[in-house]
């Protein structure tokens, strides 16, 4: 994970904290982000969440795994002049706070990167206090085991970093396991080109991965049998050329100390 998102700090990390704001506010308001909280973005990445919550709470830190990536976020935060926001090296399954700290805890596109998702959720729900709120947004995949499968089988030969993707309900399992009680969620669906998709995942047309990708991607359309609804679409240029687009299903989903 950690050499991945080296490898891939500037082009993901600058494209995650541009394009991703409105969905950071989205997760804000769910969780209900206050002015007296004291919050923790865990494997924040560049610091899609932490920058959005930071103008909210009393206090944030951002942390995750990755030293490259820390940097970009620490500065988007000093170019931000935020005041309020740290950022940390650290483990999303084994978190550096104390039980009931902290009042908030969020993460996005992080859980289908992690050994132990439900470790991570566990540790989220142990560091907020009762009636603190932990919110997650992240994309997901189906029932269908076969579907799911397939998603995952792609999703890893993209991105060497991916370990699984969970299902909606698996996810909101995990919360209730952990003594969360879900309050809201919320269901987005986002197209992206797949040359894009595959850029800030660090890989070019040149490469074996991103051919194989685009062939399996191909292959299934006929019957999304990956769940990625791949289509063909207008290029732009009114030349009749086209470009293949994909779409990734994203869950928002925040839950209560109980």
């Amino acid at each position: 994970m950690r050499d991945q998102f080296t490898r891939t700090a500037q082009v993901f990390g600058d494209y995650a904290v541009s394009s991703r704001v409105p969905e950071a506010e989205r997760l804000a308001h769910m969780v209900g982000a206050r002015a007296e909280d004291r919050a923790v973005d865990i494997a924040c990445g560049s610091g899609t969440l932490a920058l959005r919550l930071a103008r909210r709470v009393r206090w944030i830190c951002g942390l995750d795994l990755t030293p490259a990536i820390l940097d970009r976020a620490r500065r988007f935060a000093a170019e931000e002049r935020l005041a309020n926001l740290a950022f940390a090296l650290g483990d999303a399954e084994a978190l550096p706070f104390g039980d009931d700290m902290l009042d908030l805890a969020v993460t996005s596109y992080s859980l289908h990167h992690m050994p132990n998702p439900a470790r991570a959720i566990d540790e989220m729900a142990r560091v907020v206090n009762r009636g603190g709120r932990v919110g997650v947004l992240d994309i997901f995949v189906p029932e269908n085991p076969g579907v799911a499968a397939m998603q995952n089988r792609i999703e890893r030969i993209r991105d060497r970093s991916h370990t699984r993707t969970l299902a909606r309900d698996e996810l909101e399992a995990y919360f209730g396991q952990h003594g969360l009680r879900v309050r809201q969620t919320h269901v987005e669906t986002h197209v992206l080109p797949f040359d894009h998709w595959m850029l800030v995942a660090g890989s070019n047309p040149s490469e074996p991965r991103y051919r194989q990708v685009r062939r399996l991607l191909e292959e299934s359309m006929a019957d999304d049998s990956a769940w990625f609804h791949p289509r063909w679409v207008p290029a732009g240029k009114n030349d009749g050329q086209r470009e293949l687009v994909i779409e990734n299903t994203v869950l928002f989903i925040a839950g209560e100390k109980i």
